[in-house]
């Protein structure tokens, strides 16, 4: 334990022998940020008493007189203390983190720096641990993440950065219920994993003596909910999805699902342009946002290629007239490989991946997917061995992935065979098959157009952040090792 430390536990101790270490409550007149208002100039301010409270970052004593930084949730004042030697006495005794409430009148210094006077002035809650310097913040950039507490107390920014994740939930919930759109829940743990391709983590029900799992994908369950009438539903919540951690994934993560009723992925096209400029007009104040140094504009309508004319635009290889020989080639050429045994599909969605996805800088909708990528989307209606799939992609990231949805009970349970058969071929993200979905399709589905958008990377891409990590409260990380 460092010396400060020390002093701080013994400090803590004495206070709680007294019953004075945490206070119950505090009455603030106004925050920290309604204070600020009042930084109109010096004949605009009331004549009248004022209570904050807030945490201490900074303390700089000049004998007589002494300056506390503190800061509230969205900003920061400055504390003066002068001439009253009970009040001095007691600053003596403030650390930076500790938690205060004053009380007394706002004034302007000598500089014209807005400030709160004191007059009273109390420790609410005593911090035992040391926090750094205000002008530094924490630099160890895996601290941030592990110590979410410590980096939000010194680093306001990454505070604002979060904060505008749940402004930015807030703004699709108004714009989706706005089009009529309903919110619904569906289970996390699932008998049966479904809706996408990806390794699920497992779990087990005591009771029903029956391994679970959690969901990788909401999809299957709001596709129960159209089948049972409901035209225009979405669901906001976790995901999970156990595979690598990088900067665009987290093994848990938020995503939103909707499915509308009579629309194709033409209308969804649309709706999710439509979607990302008025989200970012309601949380940036404009569609055009700066992301890594370079200009991006969501406003729509959005660039529209084939993967076909993506690859040929972007890596030059017109993979219609390759052959299976010359795919495969590519693909060892780049040191990879498909999990299962080759299938031309996935092959092509994989030189995709490998050779296009980082040059999509603006905003742009890949359509028309091998159909090999997913057994849950309708064929193409005039292009053989495609389906009706976009991914819109941006900053050279995935922002989302739609589909017209499958809705043909007799092709499905085709579908979710062959990816049987795939992992029993080793493929670890093959979809299982899901029987009781398949007899809801039996009741009817209406033509149906779905979505599915990840909260992290829409968070990532209007805050220009270049991790998932830094817009996630809690990112997984590896357990320290208890001594």
């Amino acid at each position: 334990m460092t010396d400060e430390r020390q002093e701080r536990l013994e400090q803590l101790r004495n206070l709680r022998e007294n019953n004075e270490a945490y206070s119950y409550n505090f009455d603030r007149s106004h925050t920290v940020e309604e204070l600020q208002e009042f930084d109109q100039g010096e004949d605009s301010i009331p004549d009248r008493s004022f209570s904050t409270a807030g945490r201490v970052m900074e303390i700089r004593s000049f004998g007589e007189l002494v300056f506390i930084d503190m800061r509230g949730e969205k900003s920061e004042i400055q504390i003066i203390v002068r001439e009253d030697e009970d009040l001095l006495n007691q600053v003596e005794e403030f650390y930076r983190g500790d938690i205060i409430g004053a009380k007394g009148h706002l004034t302007y210094t000598d500089k014209g720096e807005f400030s709160l006077q004191a007059e009273e002035i109390e420790v609410l809650s005593r911090g035992v641990r040391h926090i750094p310097s205000e002008h530094f913040g924490v630099e160890d950039q895996e601290l941030k993440y592990r110590d979410r507490a410590l980096h939000l107390i010194s680093d306001m920014d990454a505070r604002d950065d979060l904060r505008k994740r749940s402004q930015i939930v807030s703004a699709i919930r108004n714009f989706l219920e706005g089009r009529d759109f309903m919110e619904v829940e569906t289970p996390v743990i699932q008998a049966v994993y479904g809706g996408t391709r990806a390794t699920p983590f497992q779990t087990y029900v005591e009771d029903l003596d029956q391994e679970q799992y959690l969901r990788i994908a909401k999809e299957l369950y709001l596709k129960r909910l159209v089948i049972g009438g409901y035209e225009r539903i979405f669901e906001i919540g976790k995901d999970f999805r156990n595979e690598s951690i990088d900067t665009t994934h987290n093994p848990e993560f938020t995503m939103m699902e909707l499915y509308q009723a009579y629309a194709d992925y033409e209308d969804i096209m649309e709706l999710t342009e439509n979607l990302y400029e008025h989200v970012a007009i309601q949380v940036t104040g404009s569609p055009q946002i700066e992301y890594s140094g370079q200009e991006i504009d969501l406003s729509a309508p959005w660039e529209r290629l084939t993967m076909r004319e993506a690859i040929l635009e972007y890596a030059g290889l017109d993979v219609e007239q390759m052959t299976d020989q010359e795919i495969r080639e590519e693909l060892q050429d780049h040191n990879t490989e498909l999990e299962s045994g080759y299938e031309r599909g996935l092959a092509i969605a994989e030189l995709f991946e490998e050779l296009v996805e980082d040059h999509l800088i603006q905003p742009v909708h890949i359509t028309d997917h091998p159909e090999e990528t997913t057994p849950l989307c309708m064929q193409h209606r005039d292009k053989e061995g495609r389906i009706e799939r976009f991914e819109s992609f941006s900053a050279g990231m995935e922002l989302c992935n739609a589909y017209t949805e499958l809705r043909d009970p007799i092709r499905q349970r085709n579908l979710f065979e062959k990816e049987q058969r795939r992992q029993d071929e080793g493929d670890d993200e093959a979809h299982p098959i899901d029987m009781d979905f398949v007899e809801a399709l039996e009741l009817g589905m209406p033509p149906t157009g779905g979505l599915g958008i990840g909260i992290g990377r829409m968070v990532m891409l209007l805050t220009d952040n270049q991790s998932i990590r830094d817009v996630t409260l809690f990112p997984m990380m590896k357990q320290n090792q208890q001594g």
